[in-house]
Formats: structure tokens, C-alpha cells, sequence
């Protein structure tokens, strides 16, 4: 079939583009959650319009003669700027959606094409992407990616929490840990413990099971500064909670956040606490005042979204308990980027 591909810049698009790109995310979320409200457009529009700091980003189209949108792919890496960088500087992370009417057409390889040939000439060595659906899988497996680790998304339903229990979590939490309190703070983490906070986040983003995942956190004051910047460019709060010990350590933490024009939902993201103050409770109580603290400030919430590892028994195991049930299962791949050359006869 007959289709060109564009480069997507979202800060130079028309209106008139706009609906055409709406109409193909719409078809796309109508296939893959079609059991959700469609998405924001404003939200949509300033997310794609927000830079991500500190992360080199190209989008591209697959467009038909009548300018039809029938595909879209992204890929990136992080920047010398990145706190990351020297972990993750042999790394590009690549995404690829072809509308279900239109693949099995070359579409999706004409994609990996234009990737791979500005990834090779960067140097990066892996590519790594992941799918949460039949189509994708086979497609990244057709050309010899290999599995790097298997997750889900999990969802509670806010109707469906057992109140009580939540309420008996955090009331054993300071039995379990007397000496332990929670703080919280919205979006920017306050200054004097920035430094903590962010290493905090690196070590709880680190010892998540990670597979065969060759991408690895690495977060300083400056990152997340940026990071809180973005969070209030596209509409979003954010919510944190930690765990403090008698001394002042942050042991353990929590996040949610929250776009109010998609009220119906929120995303609950990082939870960790430090190994060496596992054993009394801290990860249930950190859960159940999260919880309790979204029924009590955001009543429009119907459901929470996680995502997981599905070697994570620890985390899967509290959420179990707090009613979180798998919705679909995703995996994530890996390609080595001269071997995918290779393949595509580049």
C-alpha cells in the first residue's frame, strides 16, 4: 500500500493536524483499552508538546496519500546532560503503533529502518521497547529481539478496597516501627532532603527485579528539579510519601500521580523501602495511607494503575492483598543494533 513517513514535530503541527492525529490515537485506544474513557485531548496535546528533559526524542508518521495517520514511532536516548548518561549512554528506547487495519504491510519495518539507521550512526549499541500486545510480541520476536523481562499492569478498583484492613495497616505501622514516621510532600521535594530523597529513588528504581534490562536509574537534585518542572508543564501532580526513621533517614516511599482531566484515574507509580529496614510493615503502611489519603483528597478517582514486574513477589503480594488485579500483561525486549542491522539489510 502506499504511505510516506513524516517526522512528527508537535510544537509546529496546525489545528486541522491535530484531528487527524486524535482520530488515529482513538482508533488505537478503542482497540487497546476499549473498556476506557478516551484520553484527554488538551492532556494529550501538552504532554506532546512538553520537552522531556535531558532525553533526545524523535517522533515519526506513517501517513496515506489522503493524510490519513495509520502508524506512529518514537525513539530516543538519554543526552550527555543526563544524570543517567554514563549508565545508559549505549541505550536507545524505541516505540512503534500501527493501527490494526494496516499491519502486516511493511509499515512497522519501515519504522525499525529509519530508527535503527540514526541509532547506528549515534553509536548506540542495544535498543530496548516492549509490547503489551499479541501483534507487537510477534513483531519484536520476528526480528530476533530478546526478551528482557515479563510485567502487567494492575488495576484496583476503589469500589472494591477493603477499607478495614487498610485502616488495620495503618494502625499496625507504628506498632511494628514506633520509632518511624510518614511525611509527604506535593511535587517538589523540599530542598533539604532533595539530595536523600533522589537517592532514594535511584535505589528503589534499581532494586526492582529488572531481568535482562540493561537500562539503569540514576537521579540527582538537578534531574529531579527538571523533572518536577515537566510534571507542572503538562498538567499533572504528583504526591509522595515517605518513611522517616528516628534518625531522619528516609527508609521508604511512595508516589501517585494525577491528571484532573482524566479524574476517573491515577497512577500509583515507585513504592520501595530500603532492604535494610524491611521485616516490620513499612511497604503496607506506606500503601495503605496512600490509599486512604487518594480516597479522602481525589473523590473522582474510580480506579488505580500500577505496573509491575511479575518476579516482584514482595510488591505483588501487598498489592494482591489491597485488591489489585492483573489487567495485561506486558514484556519487554532488547535488540543488539548491528545484529538488527543485519537482519533489516541495512
Amino acid at each position: 500500500m502506499e504511505y510516506r513517513i513524516i517526522e512528527f514535530k508537535p510544537k509546529e503541527v496546525s489545528d486541522e493536524f491535530w484531528d487527524r492525529y486524535f482520530e488515529y490515537i482513538e482508533t488505537n485506544h478503542m482497540e487497546m483499552h476499549p473498556d476506557d474513557p478516551l484520553p484527554n485531548r488538551e492532556g494529550v496535546i501538552q504532554r506532546q508538546k512538553a520537552d522531556i528533559p535531558d532525553f533526545y526524542v524523535k517522533r515519526l508518521l506513517a501517513i496515506t496519500p489522503d493524510n490519513k495517520i495509520i502508524g506512529w514511532a518514537g525513539f530516543g536516548f538519554s543526552e550527555e546532560t543526563a544524570s543517567d548518561y554514563e549508565e545508559n549512554k549505549h541505550i536507545a528506547r524505541l516505540h512503534i503503533v500501527v493501527l490494526k487495519d494496516y499491519r502486516r504491510k511493511g509499515i512497522g519495518t519501515d519504522f525499525l529502518k529509519y530508527a535503527v539507521k540514526e541509532i547506528q550512526s549515534l553509536n548506540k549499541t542495544v535498543i530496548e521497547c516492549g509490547s503489551d500486545h499479541e501483534a507487537g510480541k510477534a513483531f519484536l520476536k520476528h526480528y530476533g529481539a530478546e526478551m528482557t523481562i515479563e510485567g502487567a499492569e494492575n488495576r484496583l478498583e476503589m469500589a472494591d478496597v477493603d477499607w478495614d484492613m487498610m485502616q488495620e495497616w495503618i494502625n499496625e505501622g507504628p506498632k511494628r516501627a514506633p520509632d518511624v514516621r510518614i511525611d509527604s510532600f506535593r511535587t517538589e521535594c523540599p530542598e533539604e532532603i532533595l539530595d536523600e530523597f533522589c537517592e532514594m529513588c535511584t535505589e528503589a528504581l534499581n532494586m526492582q527485579p529488572l531481568g535482562e534490562t540493561e537500562s539503569r536509574a540514576n537521579i540527582d537534585g538537578e534531574a529531579r528539579r527538571k523533572f518536577e518542572k515537566r510534571i507542572k508543564e503538562i498538567g499533572q501532580t504528583n504526591y509522595t510519601m515517605i518513611t522517616r526513621e528516628k534518625d531522619g533517614k528516609i527508609s521508604g516511599m511512595t508516589e501517585i500521580y494525577y491528571d484532573p482531566r482524566e479524574g476517573h484515574r491515577l497512577n500509583q507509580e515507585l513504592t520501595g523501602v530500603r532492604p535494610e529496614y524491611r521485616g516490620r510493615g513499612l511497604g503496607k503502611w506506606l500503601k495503605a495511607s496512600m490509599i486512604v489519603h487518594i480516597r479522602d483528597n481525589y473523590p473522582e478517582v474510580e480506579r488505580i494503575i500500577t505496573g509491575n514486574a511479575e518476579s516482584n513477589e514482595a510488591m505483588l503480594s501487598i498489592n494482591n492483598r489491597m485488591g489489585f488485579k492483573k489487567y495485561k500483561g506486558g514484556e519487554g525486549y532488547k535488540f543488539k543494533v548491528e545484529e538488527l542491522a543485519e537482519k533489516l539489510n541495512l
